[in-house]
This record gives structure tokens, sequence and C-alpha cells, in this order.
């Protein structure tokens, strides 16, 4: 049995219609389902005699008076300096995910981006629990799920954990996780508490460039019923508007001017400055690639990938980072690339990292990136260093970027490159675009790209309907939408050659945290501004993790947090505004591969990280906790089920039972799938290779066996880059659109510029 809940589509509502879960689920296995959710973040309640504003719930946790009262003592403390009411930590305490319209929209929307086959399993599991349990109880009791008292069902969600069966296992984290982030996105309570802002305190409405964007209307109902598509003509078709894509349309439109014709493809949508950052229960919905997060197949590892206008450069952390020199000489040496080991890849570099402004003179640190500088210093770490943003030199202090950069600073795709190809050139741009396939013509046994067809839809109603099929006839396509799609329409294209979708990297991290005496405010200043480099080559060939902070919007690093009862876990995480989150991410020796969901050929991810690269994360994780230990954490955390955390104590013995403490986690290790493993630099299923049977592009980027055919973005990598991938991603697109532009002139002279 395959693992059921694919923490994938973990989202929040979007301003859509909502999906019917009737579709695929009858109304008893929704019910088990809440159940489920209920357990995982329960109401908590007072034993026996009670204020007359609690009502009393049989599924709820009841604790006695004094364990209740030094409960709301925690909370309140942990609230300060905030007037948090008794009102209010109450109504958090017994609020109850079933019970919330809001939770079970969530949910809704997180069961409409299942993948089929998992939707099918998630419905298998439920019919069981509510009718024949005794098998997924892992016990021979016959007793329906919905009718356990909660402490029950708390041991049965602990039976999958320590079950000796993989499936069982990744079952618990996925359905553990699921509830977790539901209930992060749609709790009423959660931000009064904390006094997280749902907007920045000091925001104010910025607009970023005024895109037009082209829409398309059949001449007539009978043609749109017929399917026929229309056909439009362009010189430069480009298939995703991300980071790559930025750099390629700038490029051309530098170097021809109005005289070429550059059509842009995005699938997602663009959304005014104004509108961001976009709340937490619709931005990982609208911004990011299937809901907010993609799934593996074994459930190891989950993925998040812009999808959006402007990519990964609209939901990234601006991080700004140039590929190390070792890396640049195994894709020379050991891949047979010459061209990373020469000035003229680092003039590539260096142009990217000028027509950004990227630097670090105006970084300020905020408490956790300060904290894993100073904390390296006292514990002898010596790689230490702030990261440079892409914005262009300003202060750029936003801690909500994964939601949308709303003042405009992030100097990607849609705040810099865009803009001025426009102004130079002649560019058009659709959103809301979905290309199916690349078209071809065969010319003296060549495959020769002629163009693209997809299906475009219109904002309005929300992006729903049956769409308009579009034929979009180029001189040159450039594939540019990202390392998950970018395989998937090579596929979908026809072409057979069997390394599309294979060599794929994902930069995977686990997480630890640090609970702190003082306010911290997590959610203030720049995300990831520092970083630790110490173990980045801990196998002479560049294989080794780097130690940084991470966005603390509270759907990132509160849904992973170890679930060992849902009273703990609703305790822990009303620390928000005291706690702290850091990522031990490794450069991947190991790889795995994307291929197409059969019943929607989606992207579907196979990857689960080796032993080899687990253990370099893991001596990330143990320098993470030194650091925070250094930095007296009150409460350090390692996000690995099952292992207790570091709680500082009044003994004078702290850093010996820390030491043990240490030994613990060793021992216990980061073993998948219980693991939470997560990822958000795909790079590597269109590898770039010096012979056709080693890759899918050629040096230019040009796919192999075809002419007129082009991808330029974090695909072509020849293996993982070791850094944030922006930069080298840009760097790389820029030679690509270099030899793209040489291609063009040495062809027939390009078609003046007409409208589109």
């Amino acid at each position: 049995m395959e693992a059921v809940v694919e923490v994938a589509s973990l989202v929040a509502p979007k301003s859509i219609a909502l999906p019917s879960v009737t579709d695929f689920l009858t109304e008893s296995q929704w019910n088990v389902l809440l159940g489920i959710m209920d357990t995982i973040a329960p109401a908590i309640q007072p034993q026996g005699e009670t204020a007359k504003s609690i009502s009393t719930d049989a599924l709820a946790v009841h604790l006695p008076i004094a364990q209740y009262a030094d409960a709301t003592t925690q909370i309140r403390q942990a609230a300060s300096p905030a007037d948090v009411s008794t009102e209010l930590i109450e109504a958090y305490l017994t609020e109850k995910p079933s019970e919330n319209p809001v939770f079970t929209d969530v949910l809704k929307v997180i069961l409409s981006n299942l993948p089929p086959s998992k939707k099918r399993e998630l419905g298998y599991l439920l019919s069981i629990l509510s009718t024949r349990p005794g098998s997924l109880l892992l016990t021979s009791h016959s007793t329906p799920f919905p009718s356990l008292p909660l402490s029950s069902r708390t041991k049965v969600l602990h039976s999958w954990r320590t079950s000796a069966l993989a499936p069982f296992r990744a079952l618990f984290k996925s359905i553990t996780t699921l509830g977790k982030l539901a209930f992060i996105r749609s709790s009423q309570t959660f931000s009064p508490l904390t006094g997280f802002p749902a907007i920045p305190a000091n925001w104010t409405a910025t607009s970023s460039y005024p895109y037009q964007f082209l829409e398309f209307r059949p001449p007539s109902p009978s043609e749109q019923s017929a399917a026929k598509p229309i056909e439009i003509d362009t010189d430069v078709v480009i298939v995703g508007s991300g980071c790559g894509s930025g750099v390629v349309t700038n490029r051309l439109a530098q170097t021809f001017g109005p005289s070429l014709r550059v059509l842009v493809l995005e699938k997602g949508r663009h959304f005014d400055a104004s509108h961001f950052p976009l709340p937490q229960t619709s931005g990982l919905s609208t911004l990011f690639e299937s809901g907010g997060v993609v799934e593996s197949d074994d459930g190891s590892i989950s993925i998040t990938a812009g999808s959006c206008f402007g990519g990964g450069g609209t939901v990234n952390w601006s991080a700004s980072l140039q590929v190390q020199d070792f890396v640049k000489k195994e894709w020379a040496e050991k891949h047979k690339l010459p061209f990373f080991d020469t000035p003229k890849f680092q003039e590539c570099l260096d142009y990217v990292w000028q027509k950004m402004g990227c630097g670090d003179e105006s970084i300020e640190l905020n408490h956790a990136n300060k904290v894993l500088l100073d904390g390296a210093e006292k514990v002898g770490f010596t790689k230490t260093k702030k990261v440079p943003q892409n914005c262009g030199g300003g202060k750029h202090d936003c801690g909500y970027c994964s939601f949308g950069c709303w003042r405009g600073e992030k100097k990607g795709p849609v705040n810099g490159w865009f803009p001025e190809a426009v102004e130079n050139g002649n560019v058009k741009f659709a959103e809301g675009f979905q290309v199916d396939r690349v078209l071809f013509e065969v010319r003296n046994g060549w495959k020769v790209a002629t163009g693209v067809e997809g299906t475009w839809k219109s904002k309005e109603g929300g992006g729903l309907g049956q769409g308009i099929k579009v034929r979009v006839k180029a001189k040159k396509v450039v594939v540019s939408c990202g390392t998950l799609s970018s395989p998937v329409l090579l596929m979908n294209s026809g072409l057979k050659n069997p390394q599309i979708g294979r060599n794929l990297y994902l930069h995977p991290v686990n997480f630890v945290a640090g609970v702190f005496d003082e306010d911290v405010r997590p959610w203030e200043g720049g995300c990831l501004t520092s970083v630790v480099s110490d173990f980045e080559d801990l196998d002479g060939e560049g294989h080794g993790p780097r130690l940084e902070a991470m966005s603390m919007i509270p759907s990132f690093p509160l849904p992973f947090l170890p679930w060992a009862s849902g009273k703990d876990w609703k305790l822990l995480i009303a620390k928000y505004r005291h706690l702290n989150a850091y990522i031990s991410i490794t450069r991947d020796r190991d790889t795995g591969y994307i291929y197409r969901d059969p019943d929607t050929g989606r992207p579907r991810v196979n990857y689960t990280p080796s032993n080899f690269d687990r253990a370099n994360i893991l001596v990330g994780v143990v320098g993470l906790c030194k650091i925070l230990f250094a930095q007296n954490a009150r409460e350090i955390h390692a996000y690995l089920p099952g292992l207790e955390p570091f709680i500082r104590t009044n003994k004078e013995d702290q850093e010996n039972r820390f030491n043990r403490w240490l030994e613990k986690l060793k021992a216990h290790g980061n073993k998948p799938p219980v693991t939470p493993f997560a990822a958000a630099h795909q790079m590597g299923t269109c590898r770039m290779s010096a012979a056709a049977k080693d890759g899918v592009v050629d040096q230019q980027g040009r796919v192999w066996g075809t002419d007129g055919l082009y991808v330029a973005d974090a695909s072509v990598f020849p293996t993982a880059s070791g850094v944030n991938p922006m930069i080298t991603t840009m760097a790389i697109a820029d030679w690509i659109a270099k030899g793209l532009c040489e291609d063009l002139k040495e062809a027939t002279e390009a078609t003046p510029a007409a409208k589109l």
C-alpha cells in the first residue's frame, strides 16, 4: 500500500469556487478524515468544573484544572509582551478544526490537488478506518476510528509512525503534516494570539510594472465548440516566465530591439505588487506549483516550486550566491563542458549579478540570522558570511517575500528583466496559458521546432472552464518552465531521449528550531541573509551541507515541527514569536527523476534522500544544534519525530546534558519517510551534456536531436549547484540566450514586427 496523503497539495483556498470532495469521498469518509484532523490539532479543555464560556467535548483533550492553568500561563508568557486576554487563550486552546469552516474549506482545496491515484488510496483508507479498522490500526481492535477516544486515536497515529512498514510511516508524516498545515493556514486565533501580522507593519501600496497580457477570443462560438485552435505568429516563443525566461527575453530585446517579436507564455497568474504579500490562506495555492508543495512518490521529501508570473523569482528569499569554483571545475572536467571554467562563464555570472544590484552592504541581520553568525563564531566555525540579496542595493528587510515582494525590490524577472525588455524590444506576455506540446516539422531528417500549442484560460470565473486552444507559430522555441515541468513538456512533445527527466537534484534539507527567552518576532527582517559553509565539502568532492536561516512565515516552519501529540504541538506553536528555525541544506550527490502522472500528465517525483546525503545533512543538524545551544536557546527542537527536544534547565550540568542529547540525536538519525525532508531548489532534469547519450541539451542549450528548440532554466544544470541556484540559472540562461541570438542572426532575417 502506498502512503495515501500527498503533502504536495497542502494548500490554502483560492479565491474561486471551492471544489467538492464528494467527487471521491463519501460523507462517512469525510467525517473520518475530520476526526483525524481533530486528533492532530485538538481542542484542549479543562477537566471538571469549567468556566461557562467553555463547552465540554468528549473528543477534546481534557486537562486537570492545574495542568490547564499551567498551559494558559505558558501561552500568556509566550505571547508577551502582547496583551493577551484570557478569553483569547481559551479560544485558542478550544479551537477545533472540524468546527472551523475555513479549515474545512482549506481541506477541500488540499484534496482537490491530490493526484487521482492518491485520491483513490485516501478513499480506500478512510473506508477501512470507518468500517474494518483492524489492519490500519495495527491491532485486532474492531472499533471504527470515529468511535475511538482521542487518546486511542493518538496511539493509532503513533503506531503508524513506528511501524515496520515504510508506507505506514509515510502515512503518519503525510497525514499529520496535512492537519498541521491546514490548521496553521485557517486558525482564527493563532495570529491574534502570537501577534503575527498578516500584513507587514510598515506596508504601503506599491504598484509594479503595468504589464499588459494578451487575451484570446475565438471568432465564433461554433469554432470554439469545435476546439479549433486559434493561430498566432511570433519569432521566438518562450514557455515559462521564471529566472531563465527573464534573462533570455531581456537579451533578445537588447540584441534585436523591436525587430524581433518575443512571446512569453506563463501558466500561472500575475499579481501587482499592491496585492503582495498574499495571505497564508491563499498565497501558497496561488503562487506555487500544486498549491504549495509537491511530494515525492514515497512521501520522503516535500518540494516547493514557484508557479506564477516570475516563477521562483517572485517567491524566493532573495539569496544571491555565485556557484563555487569547485562546482564549475566539476562541470568543466567531469562533464566535459569546458565553458564553465572559463572567463566567459564568469562574465555571465558577473553580468546578472550587477544587473540586479546584488550585494550585502545594506543588510541588517534580524534575530535569526544574527544568532546563526554569532553562534557559529562561538563554536569555532570559520566559513561564515552575509548572503547578498538581489534588491538593487536596497535594505530589503521584508520577511514576507515568499508570498510576493510588496515593495517591488527584488530585481528578478517581474521587477527587473521583463520591464527593461518591454522598453527595449517587442515583447508580449500571456498568463493562464498552459503549453501542452512543442510543435515540430521534419526537414531534411531533422525535427525542427515550429511553435507550441496549448490552452489559455481567462481570469474570468477564477480561471475555471474549458479554456481556448491556441497554436503559436515561431522560428525558435525556448522551454523555460522549470525543472519539474520542462522535462514533462518535452515528453508530451514526443521526444524519446531517455535522459529527459533523469538526474534530478533537490538540495534536500532538515530543520532545527530554537525557542528563546527574548521576544524574537521572527517574521521581521530579511529571511536568508547569513550562511555557515564549514561543512560544504565533507567528501573532498564538494558535497556537504550549508547552514542557513529560513522564512518564518508560520506556514513554512511550524507544520513540520515534530508531532508527539496534538496538545504538545499546539502548545509549542504558541511560542512562535520566540522561535527561529534553520535548515541544514546539502549539495546532493545522488539523484531522482521526474515522470508524467498517468492520469493527469502533471509532473510526479521519484526521489528519496540517499544514505550518503542524509548523513551529510545530519552533520549540519548537529552543527545547528551546537549554535543554538551556544546562543542560549531555551529549547532546541530537531525536526526528527520520536526524538525529544533539548530543554534547558537551571541545573549546572547543562553542557553535559546537551552533549548526551546530541549523542541521542546522532543515534536517532534522519531516516525517511518519517523525517521531514524539504526542498526548494530543483535542478538537472534536462541536463546539459557534451554528448546526446549523457543529457538533453548541448552546451548552447539546444535540445539534442532537434533544431530550433532550447531549454534555459535550472533543469540544464549538469549537477547540483550547491548554492541557491538563482544566479547560476540566470548566468547559464544568458549564455544560452547569446547563442540563440547568434543562431537567429545566421538564419533568415527576422519577420518584421507585427501586432499579435
